[in-house]
């Protein structure tokens, strides 16, 4: 599997240290190709739905237990998915890396007219998902071999079928935490809040807009003004 690992990577951490109880986890993302930090992309909990967003450097920390699933997205990169095991502890950070689109390297393969940012990275994630995991479709019902009428394939409740599945909620998962990065940009906020560097990234990471907000409101002008909504409540707290 070339881009996306889903159920497989295992991190190992202490046993000790690792129950349910809540903890936290360090990493650094990076750029798979020249290992430049990876800034502001998203690293979400897919089970407790927590966004947080990447420093400058690529550094992230979030809340995380035994079991638990991080995505990873970011504009311009394909998703990756962590499996997080507490066994032995081998390194306090993680330190990950994801996977540069091809048309982000300049080889764009597809009809690019009319298109944004967001819809080739669309397209080339999906091509790439599905070469990689749907390489076959078993239907909900077959017909039965007596011939006597319509019988449920038992091969679609296999666990292969089930972790295809999870597989696609996933991936469907991140393709909305990308659109909310694509919608949601650094640059934009930057623009409309003055804020840079630290400040930035708490901002975007606390008032992260949801998809189904951005999907009701669909131009520049309603970020502007959902921005200084949360400006003014941001100043109010710190008064």
């Amino acid at each position: 599997m070339r881009y996306l690992i889903i159920f497989i990577t295992s991190l190992l951490f202490s046993t000790a240290v690792f129950s349910q109880q809540k903890n936290y986890v360090w990493g650094y993302l990076k750029d798979s190709i020249t290992n430049e930090p990876i800034a502001l992309a998203s690293v979400t909990n897919l089970y407790t739905k927590n966004t947080v967003m990447t420093s400058n450097k690529g550094m992230f920390k979030i809340e995380l237990t035994q079991n638990q699933v991080l995505s990873f997205a970011a504009v311009g990169y394909h998703f990756d998915t962590v499996t997080f095991h507490a066994k032995v502890l081998i390194n306090d950070t993680l330190y990950l890396q994801l996977v540069p689109l091809l048309h982000s390297l300049g080889n764009v393969t597809v009809n690019t007219k009319g298109m944004n940012a967001y819809q080739l990275d669309s397209i080339e994630r999906r091509k790439d998902f599905f070469e990689d995991i749907v390489q076959y479709k078993i239907p909900t019902v077959a017909i039965a071999n007596s011939g006597a009428g319509i019988a449920l394939n038992i091969d679609r409740f296999s666990r292969r079928e089930k972790n295809k599945r999870k597989a696609f909620q996933f991936f469907e998962t991140n393709e909305r935490e990308a659109y909310i990065n694509y919608r949601f940009p650094p640059q934009l906020v930057t623009q409309y809040s003055g804020l840079n560097n630290d400040a930035l990234q708490q901002f975007m990471q606390t008032h992260r807009p949801s998809y189904e907000w951005l999907r009701a409101n669909h131009t520049e002008e309603d970020i502007k003004y959902y921005i200084n909504e949360k400006l003014k409540i941001s100043n109010k707290k710190k008064d």
